[in-house]
């Protein structure tokens, strides 16, 4: 089958896990590629000029303008760039008679209100909340003007995502982010259990670091936290909210990690603490843990539920005590039970449910039946 795959943006390159250190989505879609290519089908990935992938790569931008080159730099809410890139991509598409184009680009329908003029398919797949709370309404306005378009197509990453949809989209079906779960299965390193927990996500106060910390206090762990830190107001909450404690001595900053030593703090950790009230989709980081044999100790909030086995694979905390306040206590109960968590059901979640192969299928099933429309 020939398919064509679009890069999320052109901020970060598509690379092997190994080769990078920020962007789930980007690794998702890497993996994608790779499994296409391995069960034999004509992919072409529409991607930087920097990118590394198994499958045909047509550059859209000679280089990741946030990446690896720090020759430009571009304003982290600007999807200009990205939309030129999808933009690019399509006419790449049609002079190659590609016919179904997979776009995993924020704000796609920005541009490919043009489907129908170059008679391709598009299938969206949006790797962001679409609520107009977290995203903010002039986000999702352009999304719902896409409902009408018959040449666009939406999947959603989880129930989550659809239940927060303030767009409603016409969603066609649901697929979840998966992982090559061979690639954690020879990397594993299980260690003797620990005192130390894992926050491993962007510094970012949506991200509920500032509970981590204060659930990781009380619970007496140390906690190492892990992210990027963007420019700007992150920086400036860092700063604020989060350096006061790195002088205590109970938690450790170790800054943006690569991909071999974020297997090396799984390997060192007791668990990943990820107490986000943000509307995550399908976020990759808790899916990585669970494969590396680490159990979860998460908010109920978005798609989490549908991620984690409560009591298998880590523990799904309310996120509000009875007093309407954040709940530190549940986290710390949590913590206090991580060694009820049996390390070989964490993986074994995983492979049940949320590997690559899984995913490329649901893909492929997709990919199909719009071929088959398009051809009706």
């Amino acid at each position: 089958m020939k398919i064509a795959i679009v890069a999320p943006s052109v901020w970060y390159r598509i690379a092997p896990p190994e080769e990078t250190k920020y962007g789930g989505a980007e690794r998702i879609v890497y993996w994608l590629c790779e499994k296409l290519v391995e069960k034999g089908h004509d992919v072409t990935l529409f991607a930087t000029g920097d990118s590394i992938t198994s499958a045909k790569l047509a550059p859209t931008y000679p280089y990741s303008v946030l990446g690896m080159n720090k020759k430009e730099r571009i304003c982290w809410n600007d999807i200009t760039d990205n939309l030129i890139h999808l933009q690019r991509a399509l006419f790449m598409a049609k002079e190659q008679g590609i016919k179904v184009v997979h776009s995993h680009v924020y704000g796609d329908t920005l541009a490919a209100s043009s489907a129908k003029a170059f008679g391709i398919q598009v299938l969206s797949t949006i790797h962001n909340s679409m609520s107009a709370t977290d995203m903010g309404r002039a986000n999702i306005i352009p999304y719902a003007f896409a409902r009408n378009n018959e040449y666009q197509h939406f999947v959603a990453l989880s129930k989550s995502q659809i239940l927060h949809d303030d767009a409603r989209l016409p969603w066609i079906d649901i697929v979840y982010n998966g992982l090559d779960i061979e690639y954690y299965k020879t990397r594993i390193n299980i260690k003797k259990s620990s005192n130390t927990l894992l926050y491993l996500s962007r510094i970012d106060p949506q991200k509920g670091i500032e509970y981590a910390i204060d659930a990781a206090r009380k619970a007496g762990m140390r906690l190492i936290i892990a992210g990027r830190i963007h420019p700007g107001k992150e920086e400036e909450f860092f700063k604020s909210r989060v350096e006061p404690y790195l002088q205590e001595g109970v938690l450790e900053y170790v800054g943006e990690v690569s991909d071999k030593e974020k297997l090396q703090l799984f390997s060192e950790v007791a668990a990943l603490i990820f107490p986000t009230f943000w509307n995550d989709v399908c976020p990759v980081t808790p899916l990585e843990a669970n494969a590396c044999m680490k159990p979860v100790i998460a908010f109920d909030c978005g798609s989490l539920r549908e991620l984690i086995e409560h009591n298998v694979s880590g523990y799904i905390v309310p996120p509000l005590n009875e007093y309407r306040q954040p709940n530190i206590q549940g986290l710390v109960d949590a913590i206090k039970r991580i060694d009820q968590i049996d390390p070989k059901d964490c993986f074994d979640h995983v492979k049940r449910k949320f590997t690559a192969d899984i995913m490329v299928e649901n893909y492929l099933n997709i990919y199909r039946e719009l071929e088959e429309s398009k051809n009706g």
